[in-house]
């Protein structure tokens, strides 16, 4: 099946969506519509799902039926198993197989791949897994009856129920007197295996809405750092335990967790010579002493610990503390070679596999399906020298050194042409690719860790990056990278949320088109102000990425920077406006609190 390079748009005329619907015996097959609800009927339709139904199978059902009465007010009974009359099968494959004959191949199950396929008066809307048949759903609802989900919306306390939270994201949901649906057949699976976040754990950094959005998105990976994960409790229980689990979600927990696993508030007094000896005395911060026996036997016997304790994750991501901070010991340094990017340091990469390869092989043998996640960040992000990685470990690779927010790392320039970041760029395009055949060769992956969203060391301000993530998203599909995981929190809706928007539909179908997904959510969205607001887009991403003042130089620069930030605020004015719905009137606040940072980010001397 070719790529998809739009989506699927239904012309707004009046302002309200409509369908031209075309049944008729003569028409040509391509041409005929099947009506599943109509004046209040459905048409003797029921939603079928299997009689051992899983949860997945269950809420997408729930789902279906939840969105089409909103659209035509009409409620479709859910059956079990067989049932007379109309059907809207909603099942993942079993054994590879699922209603209508329809099958999956290993590679297509791994990459989340589903069907959706009107046959005779039939619908089927099948997942090749469990989290697919999810997809399916949330596929037929979006390109078929012109549903949108375009942020994670708000959340606020209930005046009916205290003590509770709202959990509606912001959506559009058209309205239709008549659902008909197409002679529709398609066959999809994703681009990118792993597509997600990297999140806080507790409600205010990753609430329902937030995982609601990304499984309507099509998202299906979350790391949460182990300390957040345990002091989270309800948290835990209520999203990554339950609602997580209910959408297929593939659930990582870890990050820099050295400190967790091994804490020197609680070993240091007694074993000082389990921690880093640096500049000459042990100390208890930075990594630990990954050559010391009784450290290490210690730190693996609280990550197997954790492991039997917490069997809903899927993948331990032990990484090392942020920064720095490696021991200095002869034992650790013995052999180390020098890191190629800033050669002060030497890369610990040999080092940090010595650790985890028998953590890794241990945890394959106990808990099947389960696999160690490692961290390639700073001084080891060099691929290892002498140390073979085990079979199946998960590489996340964090090119945190770069001016990311320029030309796209696949590109080979480097930002703007400027040499200390093109010499960066070069080496670590070096090293990911040298991680993704290390990683072939043992049957591990390799993703990406990237900070689109924004870092919080930039006081909150949003980057626009829309077709740069399409790009780069291209180029790591394209050289053998699994997927990539963003940086974001529940804040994040409020900056730049159009990056998060195309993040997802590119991190499915990374030939997409940009532009046409942008007019679309615009459309949806801002309303009548969808064209202003498009411009608006544009232009900050023009400034984001080549009128920063890192490289502005000379007063041709100064005012070309001056005039682009001066169209942004035009066009925010004008958007405004004309803005005729409420809801949009405070998107384009947002964007304008947004732009107000970038703009003093821009002027700041």
């Amino acid at each position: 099946m070719a790529r998809r390079k739009r989506v699927d748009v239904c012309n707004a005329i009046g302002g309200v969506l409509t369908f031209i619907i075309l049944l008729t015996v003569t028409a040509p097959a391509r041409e005929r519509r099947v009506i599943i609800a109509g004046e209040g009927k459905s048409n003797y339709y029921s939603i079928v799902i299997p009689q051992d139904a899983t949860p997945q199978e269950r809420l997408a059902a729930d789902e279906l039926r939840k969105y089409i009465q909103r659209i035509s007010g009409v409620r479709l009974p859910i059956k079990l198993g067989v049932c007379p009359g109309r059907k809207i099968f909603v099942a993942q494959a079993r054994d590879g197989k699922a209603p209508g004959d329809i099958s999956f191949t290993t590679e297509e199950t791994d990459y989340d791949a589903f069907v959706v396929r009107m046959k005779g008066n039939d619908l089927y809307l099948i997942g090749a897994n469990e989290r697919a048949v999810l997809y399916a759903v949330y596929d037929f609802l979006e390109r078929e009856l012109g549903c949108r989900w375009l942020t994670f919306g708000e959340r606020r306390r209930r005046k009916d129920k205290p003590g509770e939270f709202t959990r509606e994201i912001e959506e559009y949901v058209p309205k239709l007197s008549t659902i008909s649906v197409p002679a529709v057949n398609r066959r999809e699976k994703a681009d990118l295996k792993y597509r997600g976040f990297v999140c806080a754990a507790w409600y205010g950094n990753t609430p329902f809405q937030m995982v609601d959005w990304m499984v309507k998105q099509k998202l299906n990976y979350v790391l949460i750092p182990v300390s957040q994960y345990m002091e989270a409790k309800q948290w835990r229980k209520d999203i990554a335990q339950t609602e997580m689990v209910k959408r297929g979600f593939i659930l990582a927990v870890g990050h820099h967790s050295f400190r967790y696993f091994l804490n020197p508030k609680k070993y240091f007094q007694e074993h000082p010579n389990w921690f880093p000896l640096i500049g000459g005395r042990r100390v208890p911060r930075g990594q630990f002493c990954l050559s010391h026996p009784k450290a290490v036997e210690a730190y693996t016997k609280n990550v197997l610990a954790f492991v039997r304790e917490h069997p809903e994750v899927d993948i331990y991501a032990l990484y090392p503390n942020d920064g720095y901070g490696w021991c200095e010991c002869n034992r650790c340094t013995k052999g180390l070679p020098r890191w190629e990017e800033r050669p002060k340091y030497l890369a610990t990469t040999d080092l940090y596999l010595r650790l985890i390869n028998p953590i890794q092989r241990r945890i394959r043998e106990l808990h099947p399906g389960k696999r160690v996640g490692i961290l390639a960040y700073v001084n080891y992000c060099q691929p290892p020298v002498r140390v073979k990685p085990a079979a199946g470990l998960h590489v996340m690779y964090a090119f945190f050194t770069r001016n990311w927010y320029t030309d796209p790392i696949g590109n080979g320039r480097g930002a703007l042409e400027v040499k200390e970041y093109a010499v960066r760029t070069e080496i670590n395009r070096k090293f990911i690719l040298r991680w993704v055949e290390l990683m072939k060769a043992t049957g591990g992956d390799v993703m990406m860790y990237e900070y689109y969203a924004g870092r919080s060391a930039w006081r909150g301000v949003g980057f626009y990056l829309m077709h740069l993530i399409a790009d780069e998203l291209a180029y790591f599909k394209r050289i053998g990278l699994s997927g990539c995981a963003v940086q974001s929190h529940w804040n994040q809706r409020k900056t730049v949320p159009a990056n998060l928007y195309v993040f997802a539909k590119a991190c499915w179908d990374v030939d997409l088109d940009v532009d046409a997904v942008l007019e679309d959510y615009c459309r949806y969205r801002y309303g009548r102000a969808a064209q202003m607001m498009l411009k608006y887009l544009k232009e900050a991403e023009e400034n984001s990425r080549h009128h920063l003042k890192y490289f502005v130089r000379g007063a041709k620069a100064i005012a070309e920077r001056d005039k682009s930030l001066a169209d942004c605020e035009r066009y925010l004015d004008e958007a405004m406006r004309i803005a005729d719905t409420e809801r949009a009137r405070k998107a384009i606040t947002t964007e304008r609190e947004n732009f107000e940072r970038l703009k003093a980010f821009q002027m700041e001397k």
